[in-house]
């Protein structure tokens, strides 16, 4: 019934629209150019001061196709989101460097050149690129539509990637020390990718990513030691790490630390205290140190919150739940596809939700990427479970469910009742668990966005 009435809906708004007759406003419109005879902006006076005028930095974010890979398909950033990406740029990033070690060090050795980029860079094998350094020069980043200011993962997301690529910049300088390399030799893998983040950390890395390179490991440690801060790094010691594991890492904090002192005279924990009164003060985590509210209060299609986001690639989900993914992507790399690691359950009506999967054809030129969605009632009963009732999918979804038989993560979600509760949480970030009723500990988990 809920099914027809939907239909009908559809077809009444489409009907409407239809008949409305507005027209583009140019004036109103989200633009970028690449005229450079234009007369600065308001925006574009913003930047200069703060960042050229004083540490000879240039922000670009006017589309130019030279300054990104002519492989990739990419789209402009959108001016509305330039001034909140770079002041967050400037206050959590840069001023923790000049309080820390002064201007002239962030003169020294800075990027001159940031280029923003609206959306990511997809990969071949089905990752995708949030940021680039390029000879110590110039920053990428990417993503930057998607920022927002106000959302603590939002923020310390992207700081993550800055202090990653700025990390890279400093020890291209002068080098780290080279017992880091010997910690986990022969752990290193271009497959990183493949490895969850808690196969990850019971092997001593930080992060999954951590474990393509030696450069990689040592530029993973700062960001996140900087990014967590020493409570968020603490706790995912204590229980996302077995005691060789943790070992490990304290060892790696330990050479990280001396690097900093040594190389550049920087107290890192000292460093790392000012990052994190400068995340606080931009997007603390939401109800730190209160109860949380019930997941319903925030997650919903009129709530601050539309959509539950997961990515296996910074999240430590089950190996029940990585296996699911393991199983999809192995159909689809039989056809030549890559399943992207992130994916949401986001609202579509008071009581629907659709689940969006991505996926990619790396050897397309340009390549391809597609979006399958597949669609849920959601009934939320009065023991405070919660059931989602597959009820369709589009033509991607059908393909991926029918035709290749990709269905173990659409499997998860669909005709399951649920425990929808906040995850006891290893760091700042806030998580919703997906605990089914018949088998809760093999559960899975997100974070709220949009």
């Amino acid at each position: 019934m809920r099914y027809r009435n939907s239909i009908f809906l559809v077809l009444f708004l489409f009907i409407v629209s239809c008949n409305k007759a507005d027209k583009l406003d140019p004036s109103r419109a989200d633009y970028v150019t690449n005229d450079q005879t234009n007369p600065p902006t308001e925006l574009d006076t913003w930047l200069y001061n703060s960042f050229t005028l004083p540490y000879n930095i240039q922000v670009k974010y006017r589309w130019d196709a030279s300054e990104t890979p002519i492989s990739k398909i990419l789209v402009p950033p959108a001016p509305t989101k330039v001034l909140p990406v770079m002041d967050v740029v400037k206050k959590v990033w840069i001023d923790p460097y000049v309080s820390i070690a002064g201007e002239n060090f962030i003169k020294k050795y800075c990027p001159k050149q940031f280029v923003l980029t609206g959306s990511a860079s997809y990969n071949p094998d089905g990752t995708f690129t949030l940021g680039t350094a390029e000879g110590g020069r110039k920053i990428v980043l990417y993503v930057v539509n998607d920022f927002v200011k106000t959302d603590h993962y939002s923020v310390t997301e992207m700081i993550h990637t800055i202090e990653h690529e700025f990390a890279h910049i400093l020890h291209q300088n002068i080098s780290y020390p080279g017992e880091f390399k010997e910690l986990t030799t022969g752990l290193y893998t271009p497959n990183w990718g493949f490895v969850s983040l808690s196969q990850a950390r019971a092997q001593g890395f930080i992060t999954s990513y951590a474990m393509l390179s030696p450069d990689e490991d040592f530029v993973e440690m700062i960001s996140m030691m900087l990014v967590e801060g020493k409570k968020g790094y603490e706790s995912i010691l204590d229980c996302q790490t077995t005691a060789a594991s943790k070992q490990i890492l304290r060892k790696k904090e330990e050479l990280v630390v001396r690097y900093f002192r040594e190389a550049y005279n920087i107290d890192f924990y000292q460093l790392q205290t000012k990052v994190q009164e400068a995340i606080q003060a931009i997007a603390p985590p939401e109800n730190e140190g209160e109860e949380l509210p019930p997941v319903f209060d925030i997650w919903g299609l009129d709530k601050q919150n539309k959509a539950i986001r997961f990515d296996l690639t910074t999240m430590n989900e089950p190996a029940s739940f990585v296996s699911r993914y393991t199983y999809d992507n192995a159909r689809l790399h039989a056809v030549g596809l890559n399943l992207d690691y992130s994916f949401k359950l986001v609202y579509i009506g008071e009581e629907e939700v659709a689940l969006k999967l991505y996926y990619s054809k790396p050897d397309s030129e340009p390549r391809e990427y597609f979006e399958a969605t597949f669609y849920f009632f959601v009934t939320k009963k009065p023991n405070s479970t919660v059931t989602l009732e597959f009820y369709n999918s589009d033509e991607n979804g059908a393909y991926l469910n029918e035709q290749l038989g990709a269905y173990a993560i659409l499997g998860f979600f669909a005709n399951q009742t649920f425990t929808i509760n906040w995850l006891p949480s290893c760091g700042t970030t806030q998580y919703v668990g997906f605990y089914p009723v018949n088998s809760p500990a093999n559960y899975s988990f997100g974070v709220p966005g949009n």
